[in-house]
C-alpha cells in the first residue's frame, strides 16, 4: 500500500504532469497562471534539489536534526494535486472548490506519510517538504485567476492528459537522487558523499 501511495510523489509521474499543466495554462486567456504555476514548480523543485545537493557535497544542513535534505516526493505532492484540483474546480462552488483541494491536499500528506513509513525520510525532513508544497501552494491558489466563462474543454483537455501521463508515468521511478548524487561528486570534488548521521526508526 505504502508503495502504491507513495508513487503519487515520484517525480516520473509529477514531472509529466508539471509540464502538462503548463502548457494547459499557457492557452489564452490563462497565461499569467501559467508563468505563477512555472515559478512555483522551479521554487520548489529547486529548492529541494538545492537541500540535498548542498547536503550530500559538504554535509550542510540544520544542526541537531536527522537530515539528508527535503522530502521531494513529499514537497512536490504537497505543491502539485491541490494546484491541479484548483486550476479544474476554479468555476465551480467555493465549497466544492475547498473539498476538492482539502483531498488533494491529504493526498499530497499521505504520500509524506509513506516516506515514514518506508524509512525513506526522517519526519523533519517530510514536515520541511510538506511545509514548503503547502506554501508555494497556498500562494499559487490564493493569486489564481478566476475564470467563469472560461470554455469546458480546458479543462477536459486537462483532465485527459493528466490521466494519460498517469496511465504511462504512475509506478515508474526518476532516478533524481543517483542524479544529485552525481552532480554532488563533481561539484565538491569528494570521493564519497555526505550519508545520514542517525539511523532511521
Amino acid at each position: 500500500m505504502w508503495h502504491a501511495i507513495t508513487s503519487y510523489g515520484d517525480s516520473a509521474l509529477l514531472l509529466p504532469l508539471i509540464a502538462w499543466v503548463a502548457i494547459v495554462l499557457s492557452l489564452p486567456p490563462q497565461r499569467r497562471d501559467a508563468l505563477r504555476w512555472i515559478i512555483a514548480a522551479i521554487t520548489t523543485g529547486g529548492t529541494v534539489a538545492l537541500s540535498k545537493l548542498v547536503f550530500m557535497a559538504w554535509g550542510i544542513g540544520p544542526p541537531g536534526l536527522d537530515y539528508t535534505g527535503i522530502s521531494g516526493h513529499t514537497a512536490l505532492s504537497v505543491l502539485t494535486w491541490p494546484c491541479l484540483a484548483a486550476i479544474l474546480m476554479r468555476s465551480a462552488r467555493r465549497p466544492f472548490a475547498v473539498l476538492a483541494i482539502a483531498a488533494a491536499f491529504v493526498l499530497g500528506l499521505a504520500v509524506g506519510v509513506s516516506r515514514l513509513a518506508l524509512e525513506v525520510h526522517s519526519v523533519s525532513e517530510v514536515i520541511m517538504g510538506a511545509a514548503l508544497g503547502a506554501v508555494i501552494a497556498a500562494w499559487f491558489i490564493h493569486g489564481l485567476l478566476p475564470a467563469p466563462d472560461l470554455p469546458t474543454w480546458h479543462a477536459l483537455v486537462l483532465i485527459a492528459g493528466t490521466i494519460i501521463i498517469w496511465l504511462v508515468f504512475y509506478g515508474r521511478v526518476f532516478p533524481s537522487q543517483h542524479l544529485l548524487k552525481d552532480i554532488a561528486l563533481w561539484v565538491s570534488g569528494h570521493s564519497n558523499v555526505f550519508t545520514r548521521r542517525l539511523r532511521l526508526r
